[in-house]
């Protein structure tokens, strides 16, 4: 098919899409997953989360009237669909470029970013407050939409807007979106719940199939099933069936929905969004989804492609290796800082035993990987929980262990009280290992680390240390431990 043949081509805005009919609908999401494919492929990019995210932006965009419909996309870094659906399909070869579109969603760049982003697990909050401004009439109405996928539902932020929209009753619909993965593979008590359900088809339809079951009893069971019973209804419903968690919050729940599926999409999200009360839809995706590499590659796949380096695919495959051009041997490049950190870590560990490595769902991005492979038990992965991520440290050292937290200088920002109250004022001994310090480039000013300095230098008993080299770190984290 040529790109004059595309249905692409006439989406100008989210309007365009009320026309199409599902089939339509269904071929516009492969076209933005294959234009996504070929454009972020070239120039480098946000690139799993948003080839698993095309059907869903079809499907919500299809039915809302945004902007007076409001969707908030969690992080943003799943949102490459949202910005060619709404009027930026010819600029998305100037993502994470000086002067072009933002990597994540920007208030500034399109009326049809509701909220900017960056950073995870902020989307539902932010729902709540905009559905209750709505509804004390300041300002228009209209539905309100957050879409969330389950790494970051790890995140505290996140329940705490749960706890309240379920106590205010506040009428939005919260769009799981589901795959298994942050960066990394999701970690934690509530992810495993997540897998049971997602990973066994058996529970998908079973709440409904109970339903049926218990109404169509015979000798008149049913029927006072009906009239006398409906706690005992819900009690056999929610021992088999998954949604019990969203439930005793107040949600309703519906999925598991199959979120590569419009039409499916299409049907949970419109019923959703008719409803009076706090709704959530679970849907099931595949990270990478149409790019054979990191499907196939299973999790270490998935993880591998969460984001495509620049010309790092070609033809919707990853692009072969240059071939050398010179006789000369091509020199090694040096050590990236989160390597030396890595192997620095393992070899105080290896010293220490009380040394204890922790990281918020970065374990490559940290280095910490390497300290899970080598010393697999004195590695932490908290999830995308910065603020737990240090309190945790906090209690080991309380008890004479010795934590290193590894965090991104720009998510470091989200646990300051607890560094302050729960670390510094207690003078315990804990050690902030901050990676992507400074200006970061692509990925835009909500991920510059430029704050650290300011906001960590007036606090007690820290100490702040920056290593021009790769003794100098080793050296660093000695001293520090």
């Amino acid at each position: 098919m040529t790109s004059t043949q595309r249905l692409l081509d006439r989406i100008d805005g989210p309007q365009d899409l009320h026309r199409l009919s599902d089939d339509e609908l269904q071929q516009v999401a492969q076209e933005v997953r294959q234009l996504i494919i070929d454009t972020i492929g070239e120039i480098g990019g946000h690139f799993g989360a948003n080839l698993g995210a095309c059907e869903l932006a079809v499907a919500v965009h299809s039915l809302l009237d945004s902007p007076n419909d409001k969707v908030l996309w969690d992080v943003g870094h799943q949102a490459y669909p949202h910005k060619v659906l709404t009027g930026r399909r010819e600029r998305l070869n100037t993502i994470r470029q000086y002067g072009g579109l933002a990597p994540f969603c920007s208030i500034a760049e399109s009326e049809h970013d509701i909220m900017g982003a960056g950073h995870a697990s902020t989307s539902v909050g932010y729902a709540v407050g905009i559905k209750e401004a709505m509804r004390q009439g300041r300002s228009p109405d209209g539905k309100v939409l957050a879409v969330i996928g389950d790494g970051a539902m790890t995140g505290g932020v996140a329940f705490e807007a749960v706890h309240l929209a379920g106590g205010l009753g506040t009428p939005i619909v919260v769009v799981l979106n589901d795959n298994g993965m942050s960066i990394a593979p999701n970690v934690g008590a509530l992810s495993r719940y997540f897998n049971r359900v997602r990973l066994n088809p058996k529970l998908w339809k079973v709440r409904e199939d109970i339903e049926d079951v218990l109404t169509e009893l015979p000798a008149g069971i049913g029927a006072r099933f009906e009239r006398f019973g409906p706690h005992v209804k819900e009690s056999l419903k929610a021992f088999w069936a998954p949604g019990l968690w969203w439930e005793e919050l107040d949600f309703a729940y519906m999925g598991v929905i199959d979120g590569h599926d419009v039409k499916a999409l299409r049907k949970a999200i419109g019923e959703a969004l008719e409803a009076e009360r706090p709704v959530v839809v679970h849907i099931a995706t595949v990270k990478g989804k149409g790019f054979a590499p990191a499907e196939e590659g299973d999790l270490e796949g998935m993880e591998k492609w969460h984001a495509a380096k620049p010309k790092s695919i070609s033809n919707g495959a990853p692009a072969a290796a240059k071939k050398a051009t010179s006789a000369k041997p091509a020199k090694s490049p040096p050590p990236q800082y989160t390597k030396v950190f890595g192997d620095a870590l393992v070899a105080e560990a290896r010293r220490d035993e009380r040394v204890i490595g922790i990281t918020a769902a970065m374990n490559s991005g940290t280095g910490l990987n390497i300290l899970q492979n080598e010393i697999p038990e004195r590695y932490f992965d908290v999830g995308i929980a910065e603020q737990n991520a240090v309190l945790f440290a906090a209690g080991l050292s309380l008890q004479g262990a010795k934590p290193v937290c590894a965090i991104y200088s720009t998510f470091l920002q989200r646990a300051y009280d607890q560094i302050v109250h729960d670390v510094c004022l207690q003078s315990l001994n804990v050690v902030f290992a901050m990676d992507r310090a400074g200006l970061v480039g692509d990925d835009g000013p909500t991920h510059h680390g430029a704050f650290d300095i300011a906001y960590l230098r007036c606090l007690p008993n820290m100490v702040l240390m920056a290593p021009r080299d790769e003794a100098m770190l080793h050296h660093m984290l000695r001293t520090a431990l």
